[in-house]
């Protein structure tokens, strides 16, 4: 979708595509310039060094001529000296245009010596005869001043045109391997940094993909990065996650006392007894405070879910236990049961007394529910919490409801991961269930 205003982005996928072509431009100027570059410079070496030549002949020229040589003089290979103009051959008669202490190349035939220089490699055609090297200067001679002519053609000491091609095709195979290699180059590393973003990019907009991942050979950052988003998406499913079970714990454990509070309302208005009326007030008193105790308890996890709050370790008290256990009582002596506590170790604990609660509750309550007679133990060790029944024992997969060993436990066991204890529920080994809550061990004493 295009937004107004803002200018359109190309995508990561088209950036390798983007990236080679510019680079192959560069490439080309780079490869140009070297290419000419290249060129020009042998050129020049290769006239410096004939014109050294030149300059080293001139002293010898100018012995030979007062010691009577004739001209022409011909000096080494190459080289010819003249001191008078009207021998000079027609086609050195350009010399005669240049200024004394001249050194350098000729053109018969060129008025532009740079271009000729520049273009003369790719002339198919030999013109070295229309080149020569010219030193021009002047000596004394006998009492007269003379010009000195020292000519060197250049049909014999300069590259052929055929050595000149194998240099071009030298220097064009070598720059067109290292634009293609430099372009390979580029466009797999532009791709290995543009993969990784165009993956995440695709995970991100499909709704079915698990987890975040790059390729192997990808950079350790992009690694890192998907680890990053791993994490975060694992955070977001759990916050999730928690905020539903919150939902669910409110749901479950105030549906009960609101149904108390509203039963016993409702019998109020039927009858105007002390004793009846004391009584509702008694149950609706016990179902506010059973609200206070979850609302404690639900806004105990909120704050364990803050990366500022940190619970602190205590130890768990009878009395803490017995208070939990006394507003059960009622509920279990309507069933002919009876709740027996056998605290022998105190253990430390992590979770708040309004956590517990919850977790006492629940596990005494579905054994209350699961049960028809007989004695619910509640068993408090240093390692360990235990609940034990003599009910109808655990029933078949698949089938337990709301009641019994339903949600409560749900609950109870989303509690226990919380904090890192482990929660078992197994039958009994004459009839009932053991509901455990194992404490880790590194708070055992």
């Amino acid at each position: 979708m295009k937004v107004p205003g803002i200018k359109s982005i190309s995508s990561a996928a088209s950036l390798p595509q983007k990236l080679l072509l510019y680079s192959s431009a560069i490439s080309l100027l780079a490869g140009a310039f070297f290419y000419f570059g290249g060129l020009n410079l042998m050129q020049w070496i290769e006239d410096r060094v004939n014109e050294q030549e030149l300059a080293t002949s001139a002293p010898f020229a100018i012995k030979a001529f007062r010691q009577g040589a004739p001209e022409p003089l011909k000096i080494g290979l190459h080289v010819t000296a003249y001191h008078s103009a009207e021998l000079l051959p027609p086609e050195y008669n350009k010399a005669l245009n240049y200024p004394k202490e001249f050194l350098g190349e000729v053109f018969i035939n060129d008025d532009h010596p740079f271009l000729h220089e520049l273009f003369n490699a790719f002339d198919s055609e030999d013109q070295s005869d229309q080149e020569y090297f010219l030193y021009r200067s002047q000596f004394d001679l006998f009492g007269h001043q003379k010009d000195l002519f020292l000519v060197m053609p250049t049909d014999n000491i300069e590259l052929a045109k055929s050595e000149w091609l194998m240099i071009n095709a030298g220097l064009f195979a070598v720059i067109l391997t290292l634009f293609g290699l430099l372009s390979y180059a580029i466009h797999k590393v532009s791709q290995r940094l543009v993969e990784p973003v165009n993956q995440l990019s695709q995970q991100l907009s499909s709704p079915q993909f698990k987890e975040f991942s790059v390729p192997q050979e990808s950079a350790t950052e992009f690694n890192f990065l998907a680890k990053s988003l791993n994490h975060y998406k694992q955070q977001n499913e759990l916050m999730i996650k928690q905020e539903q079970a919150f939902a669910r714990y409110a749901s479950h454990e105030l549906r009960t006392p609101l149904t108390v509070i509203l039963g016993a309302a409702k019998l109020q208005e039927t009858t105007d007894k002390p004793e009846f009326q004391l009584k509702q007030r008694q149950r609706i008193n016990r179902a506010a405070q059973d609200m206070q105790h979850t609302i404690d308890a639900l806004l105990s996890l909120v704050k364990q879910e803050k990366s500022s709050y940190k619970s602190e370790f205590r130890q768990l008290e009878q009395a803490e236990v017995e208070a939990i256990i006394e507003p059960l009582k009622a509920e279990a002596h309507q069933k002919s049961l009876a709740i027996e506590l056998s605290f022998q170790q105190a253990p430390l604990i992590e979770p708040s007394p309004a956590v517990l609660r919850m977790l006492l509750t629940n596990l005494i309550t579905n054994a209350i529910h699961a049960s028809d007679s007989d004695t619910i133990y509640v068993n408090i060790q240093s390692q360990a919490i235990r609940v034990i029944d003599k009910g109808q024992g655990l029933a078949p997969e698949g089938t337990q409801s709301q009641e019994g060993h339903g949600l409560g436990l749900m609950i109870v066991d989303n509690l226990c991961q919380r904090y890192g204890w482990q929660f078992d529920l197994v039958q009994g080994e004459d009839k009932g269930c053991i509901a455990t809550l194992c404490l880790p061990k590194a708070n055992w004493r």
